[in-house]
């Protein structure tokens, strides 16, 4: 089974998840299980991984994006020992610490890394904040999942294209669109659509007004994503 399940976001598409700041999702790859950030509020999480059926000390891999205290607040809730923590080498010493006090094994990347079989990461982008995004290799062509996007949803955009070898899928998560006007928002989707990107899901931190645009820009190929949507691979 290979599938992308949102356990964390702004949003909810059912009453019995709770929405919060922040991002976590369920990739089964294979025999593979990864989490994708944990969001920021462990109550939150373990309620909707709950709801979800998911038991976030089952992952494999625990994946994170950047060290930001909404991707990064509820990493207790999932660390475990054997766990392999894959982690931009930026982070701090304490978060490495606390990886390591956990049992969990680090595993630290600065370029492009591919750290299990068809999962890859980006390896650090950004400069004032650093912070990696996943490209998962499908039988349809490569999904990029972003947590924030702080260096530009562009720029991963394009380095996960080159990266990957071929246009992408599915770009899913936090663009960091909040307060961009509308018009830049456009150009934003222009750009992706001359990448050749398929579809977009884009939540969290991208705002209510991008994600609207955004969308009607891709139509039918731009998903609605928020905690509970579950993505077929």
């Amino acid at each position: 089974m290979n599938r992308i399940t949102v356990i964390y976001d702004n949003r909810s598409s059912r009453g019995d998840l709770r929405p919060g700041w922040g991002f976590s999702a369920l990739v089964e790859y294979g025999d593979v299980c990864l989490l994708f950030d944990t969001g920021g509020d462990k109550i939150v999480l373990e309620h909707n991984a709950s709801a979800l059926g998911i038991g976030l000390k089952e992952a494999d891999y625990l994946f994170f994006s950047h060290e930001h205290c909404d991707h990064v607040g509820a990493a207790s809730s999932a660390l475990h020992k054997g766990l392999t923590v894959v982690y931009p080498d930026s982070f701090s010493e304490a978060f490495k610490k606390k990886v390591e006090a956990a049992g969990a094994i680090s595993l630290t990347v600065t370029g492009p890394t591919e750290f299990s079989s068809g999962l890859t990461s980006t390896g650090e982008l950004g400069n004032a904040i650093v912070e990696q995004s996943l490209i998962i290799d499908t039988p349809d062509g490569p999904v990029l999942i972003t947590g924030c996007a702080h260096p530009g949803i562009v720029e991963i955009a394009r380095t996960a294209t080159d990266i990957a070898g071929g246009p992408l899928r599915l770009v899913l998560g936090g663009f960091h669109l909040g307060s961009t006007p509308p018009d830049e928002v456009r150009k934003i989707g222009s750009a992706l659509r001359d990448l050749r990107v398929r579809q977009i899901g884009p939540c969290h931190c991208t705002g209510e007004r991008a994600i609207s645009i955004l969308r009607e820009m891709f139509a039918e190929d731009g998903l609605e994503v928020m905690a509970g949507t579950r993505i077929e691979l």
